[in-house]
């Protein structure tokens, strides 16, 4: 077999939609818990709340869409995610080669906050 009739190796822009994928996956479980929550607490105004925090999910699950689709388009595909004490990982198949994401929960927590910002359309808080 050619060397050219490889398949291309996994390259950083694979390995940050698998990124991306698990991130949306946190923050889509954040809003969910975040959305029950203010369903139980007496606020003035919980709907208004639950309403921005549904209209940000709703553009999270069409952004998870198109991460999707990219990865399809490249080949990608994540076939087991685990979650333990110190992080998250997922296993992918990549082009035919198997890899390994892993993300500590102290980066999971931070990006997702960041990406919640970019939904919401505020800066990240400063410090």
């Amino acid at each position: 077999m050619k060397a050219s009739a490889l398949p291309p190796v996994p390259d950083e822009e694979d390995s940050v939609l698998v990124k991306s994928y698990m991130l949306h996956v946190v923050l889509l479980d954040v809003l969910e818990r975040d959305i029950r929550t203010l369903k139980t607490l007496a606020l003035k105004l919980p709907e208004v709340y639950i309403r921005g925090l549904s209209g940000v999910q709703q553009k999270a699950v069409r952004r998870l869409a198109e991460i999707r689709k990219a990865m399809r388009a490249r080949g990608i595909r994540v076939y087991e995610e685990t979650r333990n004490e110190k992080g998250m990982e997922a296993l992918y198949l990549c082009r035919g080669y198997q890899r390994r994401f892993f993300m500590l929960w102290s980066y999971v927590k931070a990006e997702t906050a960041c990406e919640l910002c970019v939904y919401l359309g505020i800066g990240p808080e400063p410090g």
